[in-house]
């Protein structure tokens, strides 16, 4: 058990978790609307997603005061995490470069914009009296969670509809599965705030700092309905996906009725963040085997 344990650690840690993750959840938007995307999109949004939580990670080492079990894994790795940057950095623009057309790479660049800047401190101002702490955009009072529940809504909802092309969904079937994505996205990621209480400034007003751990939790699982609403009016989505979709809903809920913010990392990190492998799996799963 200690072996599974060490490789799911490493897994988590390593940020390809998160990546499969990312790759998981492009895949599910697929499923659900029976698209057809090349295979190099999958590496792309592998190469970003890595490449995007990797480098928060290098930069937050270098400020963040309480080092936690992930913090204290990357102070031992740190040449592999400033590899994973550059080499799947690189795997993304190679690969972007690939499968997107030049007003698809244009319309990227906020999200990539988004993820570089979201850690690295640039805002704020120094005077010759007194010294301001510079900040990045996760310090930025209200925003942080949606910053990441857009990024994720685009990369993993609009863009495999936006490659396959609009031709066999309406608008408004678009904007239906980009707001149970982001939804879904805002739900799941609420548990980190609620993680990060400890370290947040209470200036950050994040949900759970506003509202705190229980009526957050409620707020995640009200949004997971809200997810579910926005799946019985589209019309796009097979009854067999939607199927699917639900039951990982309910997975989801139970996951976040166990949330606290003592929990271990693996449990975020881990667990959390596999319900978007397991939507994959019961979305896949409902539409071969119903």
């Amino acid at each position: 058990m200690s072996v599974i344990t060490d490789i799911f650690r490493l897994l988590v840690f390593s940020n390809f978790w998160i990546s499969i993750g990312a790759v998981a959840y492009s895949m599910v938007t697929v499923l659900q609307l029976d698209l057809d995307v090349p295979v190099e999109f999958y590496w792309f949004v592998g190469c970003c997603t890595l490449c995007s939580y990797s480098l928060q990670r290098f930069i937050q080492f270098s400020y963040l005061k309480k080092q936690s079990a992930r913090q204290k894994w990357l102070g031992g790795n740190r040449l592999y995490v400033g590899g994973a940057v550059l080499f799947s950095g690189l795997g993304g623009v190679i690969l972007g470069l690939t499968v997107l057309t030049a007003f698809q790479i244009l319309c990227f660049v906020p999200v990539a914009l988004i993820s570089l800047f979201y850690s690295t401190r640039v805002l704020g101002k120094t005077s010759a009296s007194k010294t301001k702490e510079k900040k990045s955009l996760r310090d930025v009072p209200g925003i942080k969670i949606f910053m990441v529940a857009i990024s994720w809504s685009f990369l993993c909802g609009l863009m495999p509809i936006w490659l396959s092309g609009f031709s066999s969904i309406n608008v408004g079937q678009v904007i239906l599965v980009c707001a149970e994505k982001l939804f879904f996205i805002v739900a799941i990621t609420i548990p980190f705030d609620i993680r990060d209480l400890r370290h947040d400034k209470e200036s950050n007003s994040t949900i759970p700092q506003v509202f705190g751990v229980k009526k957050s939790i409620y707020i995640a699982i009200g949004l997971l309905v809200f997810g579910s609403f926005c799946l019985l009016f589209t019309s796009s989505v097979s009854a067999e996906a939607a199927t699917g979709l639900m039951l990982s809903y309910a997975a989801t809920l139970i996951l976040l009725l166990f949330v606290e913010e003592d929990k271990p990392e693996l449990y975020f990190s881990g667990f959390i963040d596999a319900t978007m492998v397991l939507q994959l799996l019961f979305v896949w799963g409902a539409i071969n085997l119903l």
